[in-house]
């Protein structure tokens, strides 16, 4: 048929070109189904595969808010529900030591075919195999693994249709250009080669070639818009997958990626011109425990406005990225340390004012390292480093801002080395409890002890509490330290208790441990088990760490109350709260902080606020401790402001156990 309609042309010339044409589609057609198909097919799998992703984080974010034995129907009802979607065809839970949960709908398949896959197809059994780990709303943190099926035939079927459809376009477009080039080969040969070349170039990955013709037939035209516009698409989408590569989903900053190919280019044009730039390393105060206490969502949102304020503090020429969960990075173009440094003040005094997200009034702090190149480093690895050692010494030592130098590698090394023993050395007993005594300034007897804890460590020596404190809440260690320490020493603190009636026993708790209910159940069980009476314990907390989360801060501190336990306010006059605020929680002493007491006179700048405060204090109903004595000066002193109580090294410096019990008893034969 296709000679018949060359040989009705009757010219040599319209032959070739027809043949040709036919022999350039019969080529061009194939590769084009095959772009098409696998660009399609591509794209259904990730469709699909996001999309399984997605419901299988959903039902393990879902499960995750459910206790694994107070929930256990709604959890199988659960399983079911995904079931009877329809777009699972099997799912179960499974956990340590092969503990597994089930749904308790029939399905034809069993619990050995379960075999995970690494992409859409990949076992040729129709079923997508994902898994996805995740934890119970339980104590011990067990991780499980919610394991899920997805049915792949009605994707395959899709794609199936799809390629049918692709090869009925194409058929039609080949008759198209046939009929085309029937009535007016010559005409429409030239555009043709073009298009043709135009489409290689495209398939080859050139895109940014315009496509054009001067034929000025309808259906060329038309096919030149046509392919115009997917090479348009094919650019925006190019566009689009490079900005996804290199930003952040969240806050629109540029990612690690981008940042530490500009990182690359900004040492390399600085090198050059012989300039300096700084690199700081920004991570956020507090934000785990918002995203802990109040949920992901919550989180993100504190994300996006935490950015969108430190954009404000850096200049056009500068890069602020997110380069992890709470953490971000800056690159200051031509800047020495001087700009460096206030251009971090700026930028905490830019995240430090409150805000309000969803009801919750919140607030963010943040600590800056910064490292200048080059006198810090020559390559972006070096800076980096630099600056985020530079940035633990702001965190650890609550500076907000620091700048690298050279003393600071053997305190970065030590933390290492710490961080890593940190736990072992709870577990094998290394932390020991010091008790400094607590005076009675009316009676002069002793009214109790604060418990302080050391740590021996084996290697480093006496490690005390300013130093392990910081890496314990880093690593998450605190609860199980405090924890560790009353359970084990429950004995020592009653014994100390037993010295007379009224004999008070005070333990500090950090903000981590407030915020954490597990703290309570712990103490609860501890005077339970070991007979401990709860009017003899005061725990201890700053008033920052009330500040941070007044409203979980004030029924924990109640529930602690109920217990018959007292609460005592630490460092009082660091923070920013006042006495009427805390009236508030259920406080019954509070503790003046020893910045305000050891070289207090009459003359001093302190006199008038530790007066007032002591009188407020007795105004609302609580007792004052007065931290940090060491004159009898400032007992004579703390005697006419009528303050409570005293504690210091002019009584005695913290003891251990049996050092303590001695002191105690002299003291008294003394009295």
């Amino acid at each position: 048929m296709v000679n018949r309609i060359i040989q009705s042309l009757g010219l040599s010339t319209s032959r070739y070109i027809l043949a040709s044409i036919i022999a350039t589609h019969i080529l061009l057609l194939p590769f084009l189904y095959q772009t098409i198909t696998y660009a399609y097919k591509a794209n259904s799998f990730e469709q699909f595969e996001t999309h399984a992703r997605d419901l299988s984080g959903l039902l393990a974010d879902v499960l995750s808010t459910k206790h694994l034995l107070d929930d256990f129907k709604s959890i199988s009802e659960t399983l079911d529900s995904a079931i009877l979607g329809g777009k699972i065809n099997y799912i179960d839970i499974i956990g340590r030591d092969d503990f597994i949960i089930t749904t308790t709908i029939d399905t034809i398949l069993t619990r050995k075919d379960f075999l995970e896959d690494t992409a859409v197809g990949d076992h040729k059994d129709n079923i997508f195999y994902m898994k996805i780990p995740f934890f119970f709303k339980q104590p011990d943190n067990i991780s499980y693994h919610l394991r899920v099926g997805f049915d792949e035939s009605q994707l395959n079927d899709q794609i199936s249709l799809a390629k049918n459809l692709i090869i009925l376009i194409l058929t039609g477009y080949f008759i198209l250009i046939i009929t085309i080039i029937i009535f007016n080969t010559k005409y429409i040969s030239t555009p043709l080669r073009q298009l043709r070349k135009f489409s290689n170039e495209i398939a080859n990955g050139n895109t940014e070639i315009e496509l054009h013709t001067q034929s000025k037939l309808t259906d060329v035209q038309e096919l030149t818009h046509d392919l115009e516009k997917m090479r348009l698409t094919l650019v925006n989408l190019a566009l689009r997958m490079q900005h996804k590569a290199t930003h952040d989903d969240l806050t629109g900053l540029p990612n690690r990626f981008l940042f530490t190919d500009r990182l690359h280019n900004t040492v390399t044009l600085a090198a050059r011109k012989q300039q300096s730039f700084a690199v700081l390393l920004i991570d956020l105060d507090r934000f785990k425990e918002i995203n802990d206490t109040l949920g992901h969502s919550i989180g993100d949102e504190v994300l996006t406005i935490i950015s969108s304020r430190m954009s404000k503090g850096i200049r056009e020429s500068d890069t602020l990225a997110r380069i992890g969960g709470d953490e971000f990075a800056v690159i200051l173009i031509d800047a020495g340390l001087i700009v460096a440094e206030t251009i971090a003040r700026k930028i905490i005094q830019l995240i430090e004012p409150s805000f309000n997200v969803h009801g919750h009034s919140l607030k963010i702090g943040a600590s800056i390292g910064i490292s200048i190149f080059p006198d810090d480093g020559s390559n972006p690895g070096v800076l980096m480093q630099k600056s985020d050692i530079a940035m633990y010494n702001a965190k650890n030592n609550n500076l907000g801002i620091a700048s690298y130098h050279p003393g600071l590698d053997f305190d970065h090394y030590e933390n290492l080395l710490l961080t890593h023993d940190l736990k072992n050395s709870i577990i094998q007993g290394e932390f020991k409890p010091k008790f400094q005594p607590i005076i009675n300034l009316k009676t002069k007897e002793i009214s109790g002890c604060e418990l302080l804890l050391r740590w021996e460590h084996p290697e480093m020596g006496l490690i005390l509490p300013d130093k392990f404190i910081p890496l314990a809440e880093k690593e998450n260690l605190i609860g199980e330290l405090t924890h560790w320490t009353i359970k084990h020493y429950a004995s020592q603190l009653k014994d100390l208790i037993n010295h007379h009636k009224n004999f008070t026993i005070s333990i500090n708790i950090s903000p981590n441990d407030l915020l954490d209910s597990a703290l309570l159940h712990s103490i609860r069980q501890t005077i339970k088990n070991d007979e401990l009476p709860a009017e003899n314990i005061y725990i201890e907390v700053t008033e920052n760490a009330i500040m941070k989360n007044p409203i979980r801060s004030a029924d924990i501190l109640s529930q602690f109350r109920s217990l018959g336990i007292n609460i005592s306010v630490d460092d009082f006059g660091t923070g920013y709260s006042s006495l009427a605020y805390l009236q508030k929680f259920p406080i019954s002493t509070l503790k003046i902080d020893k910045s305000f007491i050891t070289n207090l006179t009459k003359e001093s700048n302190n006199y008038p606020i530790v007066s007032a405060t002591i009188t407020m204090a007795h105004d609302l109903g609580m007792r004052v401790v007065a931290e940090g004595v060491e004159h009898e000066e400032t007992i004579t002193l703390l005697n006419e402001l009528e303050c409570d109580f005293a504690q210091g090294y002019y009584y005695r410096q913290p003891q251990y156990f049996d050092e303590i019990t001695q002191w105690i008893k002299n003291y008294n034969k003394q009295s």
